[in-house]
């Protein structure tokens, strides 16, 4: 029998970057929290080897606000957390070079609109030409044409990050529990009042439960979800490629490109880290299975990008983290309509590191006041079903002539 005078205010379901940090916003307000995680904190998408990047450049519109947010909040807590949260800010550069088939003005008018757009929200970006693209890092590929240059990016350690915000949660007064799977979300009356465990245990639900578990958060809603609360979702297994640094150069800082997929950082040990490309295959087991084809297509576009690292010798390769990744590859997070006090969020598409703690920032106010934020409309499941609505109710229009 579930006893709900020993429920917490607030369950969390995950134990991810999203999650523990939430758990700690959310302790450190003196709220009364349970965090339950299937396996081990940063035992999916949160951890692994490497550094994600925490990029406002080059960012989905919708996110950029949250972002800025999230970039405050790094710095914050690598300074006032002790040990750090593993964040480094070492600016980044988008660049730009003049690919086949485009034309020059073309990608100088992208170049401008991106940075203006982008300082406008609070992003600071400017334009380099190429000279002074290649003076702020002079290992790259002699041809480019500029960069957009965004001083407040830089790179967090994911595992290191998502462990301390569960150290520090715990220190808090939240409980973190791992190896607690959640199989089951418990209603009754028009509210969550617990969740069942695989293991059997029912675990009382207060005033609220929070799911974030990243891969695993819509098989879990979908029994208690009307269908327009969920968004299209799929999984893909990001691949991570670790290659030696034989010359000994420098990547001075979290480098992407205009059209190769592609994300570049140099470890702390000078490991070179190439990221953001092709994926590799995820089986229904949940094993994932590379090829030589997405290896070659990830490293030839590092070496295009930076060509010293043809002279590099392939040191590992990483793809065992499940991404869900929305329609439109920004995040889905909401409340349920039958049941008010869940709150879901998921669907991060392999950016999510880097705006994490701003939405968990936002989600604290949410919980905390019991209004939803405007940053956070623009995520609602209801906009895959809205423009259908709108389009149905509007009165026909005579066409132009």
């Amino acid at each position: 029998m579930t006893d709900h005078n020993s429920a917490s205010e607030v369950v969390i379901v995950g134990g991810g970057i999203y999650g523990t940090s939430l758990a700690y916003q959310l302790a450190k307000a003196g709220r009364s929290v349970t965090l339950l995680e299937a396996g081990e904190i940063a035992g999916g998408a949160s951890g692994g080897p490497g550094e994600r990047g925490v990029r406002a450049c080059g960012r989905d519109l919708r996110e950029l606000p949250v972002c800025v947010l999230a970039q405050r909040l790094w710095a914050e807590y690598q300074a006032g957390i002790e040990g750090g949260v593993g964040y480094r800010r070492v600016g980044g550069l988008k660049i730009y070079d003049v690919s086949y088939g485009h034309r020059e003005h073309e990608v100088r008018g992208r170049m401008e609109a991106t940075a203006a757009v982008q300082t406008s929200l609070g992003a600071p970006s400017q334009v380099l030409s190429r000279d002074e693209a290649l003076a702020r890092e002079p290992e790259l590929a002699p041809g480019i044409l500029g960069a957009i240059w965004c001083p407040n990016d830089g790179v967090g350690d994911h595992t290191l990050a998502t462990r301390q915000f569960a150290r520090e949660a715990a220190k808090a007064g939240a409980v973190i529990r791992t190896g607690a799977k959640v199989a089951e979300i418990v209603q009754a009356r028009g509210a969550v009042t617990a969740v069942e465990l695989a293991s059997g245990e029912t675990v009382p639900v207060g005033a609220h439960l929070v799911v974030v578990a990243n891969a695993g958060t819509d098989a879990l809603l979908r029994p208690v979800l009307k269908p327009h609360e969920l968004g299209p979702v799929w999984n893909l297994m990001p691949q991570m490629h670790f290659v030696s640094n034989p010359l000994n150069r420098t990547v001075n800082h979290l480098l992407s490109h205009a059209h190769r997929q592609l994300a570049v950082k140099q470890l702390p040990d000078g490991t070179i880290m190439l990221s953001g490309g092709a994926h590799v295959g995820h089986t229904p087991e949940g094993l994932w299975q590379g090829s030589l084809s997405s290896m070659t297509q990830n490293v030839t576009n590092g070496v295009l990008t930076l060509p010293f690292i043809d002279n590099s010798s392939l040191l590992s390769v990483d793809a065992s983290r499940v991404e869900a990744v929305a329609a439109d590859q920004i995040p889905l997070i909401g409340q349920a309509e039958a049941l008010p006090n869940l709150i879901y969020g998921y669907g991060w598409s392999g950016h999510g590191f880097a705006i994490s703690l701003g939405f968990t920032r936002l989600l604290s106010d949410w919980i905390a006041t019991g209004e939803k934020p405007e940053a956070l409309e623009p995520f609602s499941p209801l906009r895959f079903h809205r423009p259908a609505e709108m389009l149905g109710a509007a009165a026909p229009g005579r066409a132009a002539a």
